[in-house]
C-alpha cells in the first residue's frame, strides 16, 4: 500500500486497498463516511519514529492502523482490537 500526497499536502488513501483491509467494499466505506461511522487519524512520529506517520481508521467496532515512511510508503500495519 501507498499514499500519495495531494496538492495541499494532505495524504491520499485509496479506498480500494482500505476496503480489503477492512473486508468490505469502497462504496461502503464511503457510505460509512457520510453517515459519521468511518474517521481517520493521522498522527506524525517523533524521535525514532520522525518521518514516520500513523494512520488509524476507525470504522464502526473495527480499527486498521498504518505506519508510513516519509515517503508513503506502509512499513508496518495493523488491525486494532475492538
Amino acid at each position: 500500500m501507498h499514499f500519495d500526497l495531494d496538492e495541499r499536502g494532505d495524504w491520499i488513501v485509496d479506498f480500494h486497498e482500505l476496503a480489503v483491509k477492512f473486508g468490505s467494499s469502497p462504496g461502503y466505506l464511503q457510505h460509512q463516511i457520510k453517515l459519521g461511522i468511518l474517521k481517520g487519524f493521522l498522527e506524525a512520529g517523533s524521535g525514532e519514529n520522525a518521518g514516520r506517520s500513523r494512520i488509524t481508521v476507525r470504522a464502526g467496532e473495527s480499527a486498521w492502523q498504518g505506519i508510513s515512511d516519509n515517503t508513503g510508503f506502509l512499513v508496518s500495519e495493523t488491525m486494532l482490537p475492538e
